[in-house]
């Protein structure tokens, strides 16, 4: 079973990359969807001027979310290897 979880949480990784990433490209949601690769987006052309910070967080937070998963699916997996 351990196998699957972390199998299944790494395709969610992909699949919350993917999204972000479309939504970057502006093939993703609905603009009127908050949605963090829109506002990475919405924002990009700023870090040349020296405004980081609108792509920044949303950017962690991604981050964030995707190596949350991860230490939670390794978790259960050590839990069903016992």
């Amino acid at each position: 079973m351990g196998p699957v979880i972390v199998e299944f949480t790494v395709r969610l990784g992909y699949a919350i990359f993917a999204v972000a990433t479309l939504s970057f490209l502006g093939f993703g949601a609905d603009p009127s969807i908050p949605d963090w690769g829109q506002d990475i987006s919405q924002h990009y052309q700023f870090i040349s001027g020296g405004v980081w910070w609108p792509v920044l967080f949303p950017s962690l937070a991604i981050a964030t979310l995707i190596v949350g998963i991860n230490l939670i699916a390794d978790a259960i997996a050590q839990t069903f290897e016992r």
